[in-house]
């Protein structure tokens, strides 16, 4: 199989604008949408909710990542890494490309698709939730999420009955991650033995499972995820991160220090 890189910088010959258009337009929707059904037979996406959530997963990552006019490299990756997160098969992986290629063509009618998606999924909140979060992470791709991205966005969610304050919520998850990840690595001062024993609430005498669980118990209060999980602000995201890397050097050092492996 062709890298997904080229296979995305690839024309389907066989799908002119018109006729993807007559195909995804009215009564032929149903035929279109069988077509990718049928090639889904037989696999772990051989189940309605499941192959709904295929074929309109991938067409509209397609549609969100041209939605701008140009697809970045940052937005290839992302559906790459999308389609190995779901263990795709050489098969499935070219069904997935194909629907990539198909959306992001102007003329496609995502509406229709949309509409065709909510009725499968029969009301499977969870699924519907999934779908936009993957969306939003391409639309994060590329390290910003602009207005004709937020529109589309806002579009499938009004399309797929979601709720403004839902949207909104899963929005506000992804821009805090996206903000903590900007946070450059901060510049630690040197420390010595005594140092990293007092950050870590231990003695040079303490042995390496009560050092261990000093180390364990201290991360798991100051990990930046955790604040991520509470909605903390950008200062204390800052904060945090500044903590978790000065007791993960403590660890480290008093680790190598008494040898500990």
């Amino acid at each position: 199989m062709p890298r997904l890189a080229e296979a995305l910088s690839q024309t389907f010959k066989s799908f002119s604008p018109d006729s993807l258009a007559d195909r995804l337009f009215g009564d032929s929707l149903e035929d279109w949408w069988q077509g990718y059904v049928q090639g889904l037979a037989e696999s772990t996406y051989s189940n309605p909710v499941q192959s709904a959530f295929f074929i309109t997963t991938f067409a509209a990552m397609g549609c969100m990542a041209k939605v701008d006019g140009r697809i970045q490299q940052a937005e290839i990756n992302l559906t790459s890494s999308v389609m190995d997160h779901f263990n795709l098969h050489a098969d499935h992986k070219r069904l997935a490309i194909r629907l990539f290629n198909e959306g992001k063509e102007s003329d496609f009618n995502l509406d229709a698709l949309l509409a065709r998606f909510n009725k499968s999924c029969q009301h499977r909140v969870s699924v519907l939730h999934l779908f936009i979060e993957i969306q939003l992470k391409l639309a994060f791709a590329d390290a910003a999420l602009n207005s004709k991205e937020k529109t589309l966005l806002q579009r499938m969610c009004k399309r797929l009955n979601i709720p403004k304050t839902v949207y909104q919520r899963i929005e506000r998850r992804f821009s805090s991650e996206q903000s903590y990840r900007s946070v450059p690595p901060p510049m630690l001062k040197p420390m010595g033995l005594a140092d990293a024993c007092e950050i870590l609430g231990v003695t040079r005498w303490s042995s390496k499972q009560d050092i261990k669980l000093a180390y364990r118990r201290l991360m798991s209060q100051h990990h930046p995820d955790k604040l991520l999980a509470r909605k903390s602000s950008q200062q204390e995201l800052e904060q945090a991160t500044v903590k978790a890397q000065e007791i993960k050097g403590a660890y480290e050092m008093i680790c190598k220090i008494k040898k500990f492996r």
